[in-house]
């Protein structure tokens, strides 16, 4: 029986055969100054073995909280110390063994809490002149009895509950913070052949040689090769390591990382978690809290902070300010009042879309003619400026090239006046943004929290040997800093100059990959004329390795499904493939499906979380996606058994001359914009598909690009990599749509472009 139905049970019976039967004859007779001190009201409660009197506030307490026993007589109790007075003392021992014994019986527990020195004068007594089973009611529960005292009913019942529950969280704390190992506990590399040979001499070089064989910071390895305990590792490296809360999964030798690690990146994420952490297991973190403490970055100012109509992480409350800076308050308000219902404006991170409710609710010369026109108001301009979209003007001219005898085409001159109102307005908005100070503050705060406090981890690769490379060849220092943030980063891009070594840097980055477990199956997606090129140079820096060369010729219709089927079943050092071939390769429905209802739960919790954040465009993304689901269920039920990427095992992706993958489509609302293109390729498509496989796969990790070109023909092509390698961060970050990258990244500018005709001067 549970306590909480224990309690219940007691409640209910002592309620019925005390207060409802044995207190019929209640009488309320007036006391006279003296013996209780001032005159006070008395109930006299007549009983079979006796009677019972005392104070009315203390046989309030006691008949409502359950504490009245059969047999006992009191003559006065302290609700302030929590005791029973009377002039034999014997009553007293009674009620408390006779009465705990009583609620044992009912799966409750009493204890006293002796915090008074004429309690522990009681117990004291009840010790030295009872037996020690009799007196053991002094070690059981007295929360309980003050809780009674306190509480009403409904409230002690839900105590009780938080203390016990209190009580078992605080015995797991202390479990799983002790360092104390299990009697059954094994170390996993007991008889694993990882360590077969490998002894360390000291602490700090155990630590070394974990990085180096395995590519991370592992408290059984350094334990077994020193033979030392995981307790004395881990407290010969405190400094150099740190317990990560987020993947320590409550084991005091898991989840450790190098200082160089724990101390970068996000930091300022990474110590609100360490403090919530610190907070619920009870001071565990405090040397994390105090380290990222005195790493963090100062914080931005905001002359240092670009914001403009538009920037994703603006909240949508002081663009509502703004427009009524711009517009005052709405007229249709003040004549409607509440009978029409106000809206602000929306903003959804995963379209990047905003939207500006009632454009029309403004009638006054700031909405018509300060930053508006006969062609478009002031809210029409605001909301296009926030989309990142040009204000443009069209007018309808006759034609005969269409059926309807007419066509749209741009007026210039009420569209040079539109984006004039435009660009006022942005101007406008940057002056009044930081006006305020409290309004300053809160901005900056918000900018600083997601985008200030990114601490750049530098790599060092000294420490690597690379087992099985060449003695004939080796890397430059720039060559295994590299292949040690492969290593240590979920995803990588080389953006070195043509000529530096990205293939050797690849190949020793696979090879080092494979030897420490962290990829089994490494896959070079290369242009098609230099697989040959690439594979020879594989060997010359690796003579031994296992490498599979699959080229056009290998892999014709007929031989397609042989050559998948080997790449499955075999594990080789690296398989190089050609461009034409890895386009070949399918990806299944079911993957296509995972990932497109992964689209749809995304939306469904932004709906849940964010109630005010349901734009057309999540709308119409949403449409999208189940119009593709529904084509995805008649491609599935009619595909066919054979080998798909997803199937190969493909651990790390490496693509060189990636810039050849940059052509992704862009869902956007700035595709009239010089310098964006929207529309994509099918094989950059692809690309991003399998790309996304290896890191579903994978924990996130697993793709490394390399390019001389980073950069080509537009700044979209920055946010087409980081697409393909940072996607996680992005969203993180409230960037994940193209229009959120562009609006925190870029400024839209208005330029004329000048055409010469054969006759033209130029000064």
């Amino acid at each position: 029986m549970s306590s909480e139905k224990a309690l219940e049970r007691f409640y209910t019976y002592y309620r019925r055969s005390l207060i409802e039967e044995r207190y019929k004859e209640l009488k309320q007779t007036p006391k006279k100054k003296g013996y209780w001190g001032k005159t006070d009201t008395v109930f006299e409660v007549r009983m079979k073995n006796g009677k019972f009197a005392a104070r009315l506030s203390g046989v309030k307490v006691i008949r409502e909280h359950l504490l009245t026993f059969t047999g006992f007589y009191f003559e006065n109790y302290n609700i302030e110390k929590n005791c029973v007075w009377t002039e034999n003392k014997g009553y007293i021992m009674r009620f408390f063994h006779e009465g705990t014994n009583l609620l044992r019986n009912f799966g409750i527990t009493i204890k006293l809490d002796i915090d008074s020195e004429e309690q522990r004068k009681i117990a004291l007594m009840l010790i030295n002149r009872h037996k020690k089973e009799e007196s053991e009611m002094l070690d059981i529960l007295c929360e309980n009895f003050q809780l009674l005292t306190k509480y009403d009913w409904g409230t002690f019942l839900r105590k009780i509950k938080e203390l016990k529950a209190e009580a078992v969280e605080n015995a797991h704390i202390e479990a799983v913070t002790s360092m104390d190992l299990p009697m059954d506990w094994e170390n996993v590399f007991q008889n694993s052949p990882i360590v077969e040979g490998v002894r360390a001499t000291s602490i700090a070089d155990g630590l070394v040689m974990s990085v180096i064989n395995l590519g991370r910071v592992d408290i059984e390895y350094i334990a077994l090769i020193t033979n030392e305990s995981c307790k004395n590792v881990i407290n010969a490296l405190q400094g150099s390591i740190y317990q990560n809360p987020d993947s320590w999964g409550e084991c005091f030798y898991k989840g450790w990382e190098t200082a160089e690690e724990y101390l970068s990146g996000r930091v300022r994420h990474k110590l609100k978690r360490a403090k919530i952490a610190n907070e619920k297991y009870k001071g565990y973190f405090e040397k994390n809290v105090k380290a990222l403490e005195s790493v963090m970055p100062r914080m931005i100012s905001n002359d240092e902070i670009y914001v403009t109509l538009g920037s994703p992480w603006v909240p949508t409350d002081i663009i509502d300010k703004f427009i009524e800076h711009l517009f005052g308050k709405s007229e249709i308000f003040r004549l409607y009042g509440s009978k029409i219902k106000e809206e602000g404006v929306i903003h959804d991170e995963i379209t990047g879309s905003w939207e500006v409710p009632n454009k029309y609710r403004y009638n006054n010369v700031a909405c018509r003619t300060t930053y508006g026109t006969p062609y478009m108001n002031g809210m029409e301009i605001l909301e296009r400026t926030l989309n990142l979209k040009n204000a443009t003007v069209y007018r309808t001219v006759k034609t005969n090239t269409t059926k309807s005898g007419k066509k749209q085409v741009i007026d210039k001159d009420a569209t040079v006046v539109v984006q004039e109102k435009q660009q006022a307005m942005i101007k406008e908005f940057q002056k009044w943004v930081w006006s305020n100070s409290a309004r300053s503050a809160r901005l900056e705060e918000i900018f600083d929290e997601k985008y200030g406090s990114n601490i750049v981890r530098h790599f060092d690769g000294s420490f690597l040997t690379f087992p099985g490379m060449s003695e004939k060849e080796s890397l430059f220092d720039y060559q295994k800093n590299a292949v040690a943030r492969i290593l240590f980063t979920p995803n990588t891009l080389l953006a070195h100059d043509v000529g530096s070594g990205k293939t050797y840097i690849m190949a020793a980055a696979g090879m080092e990959l494979k030897r420490m477990g962290i990829s089994e199956k490494n896959l070079y997606v290369v242009p098609n004329n230099i697989t040959g090129q690439w594979k020879d140079m594989f060997l010359k820096l690796y003579p031994e390795a296992k490498v599979r060369c699959i080229t056009p010729k290998d892999f014709t219709k007929d031989k397609r499904e042989g050559v998948l089927s080997d790449i499955r079943d075999n594990t080789y050092d690296a398989v190089i493939m050609a461009y034409s071939c890895f386009s070949l390769v399918p990806v299944s429905g079911e993957f296509y499906k995972e990932m497109l209802e992964k689209e749809l739960e995304e939306i469904r919790l932004l709906r849940k979380n964010h109630k005010k954040k349901d734009t057309t465009g999540l709308y119409r993304k949403e449409k999208r996606i189940r119009k593709s689901l529904y084509e995805l269920e008649e491609e599935i039920k009619n595909a066919k058994e054979r080998v798909y990427f997803e199937d190969l095992g493909i651990n790390t992706l490496f693509v060189d001359e990636a810039h050849n993958f940059k052509n992704l489509a862009l869902e956007t609302n700035c595709a009239d914009i010089s310098g964006i293109f929207a529309k994509g390729s099918a094989k950059c498509r692809d690309m991003l598909d399998k790309v996304r496989c290896v890191q579903s796969k994978n924990n996130g990790r697993g793709v490394v690009m390399a390019t001389g070109t980073p950069i080509t023909n537009s700044l979209s092509d920055i946010y087409v990599i980081q697409k393909y390698l940072q996607n996680g961060d992005l969203a993180l970050l409230d960037l994940q749509s193209f229009d959120g990258w562009i609006g925190m990244f870029a400024e839209m500018r208005t330029t004329l472009k000048l055409t010469l005709t054969p006759h033209a001067t130029v000064w």
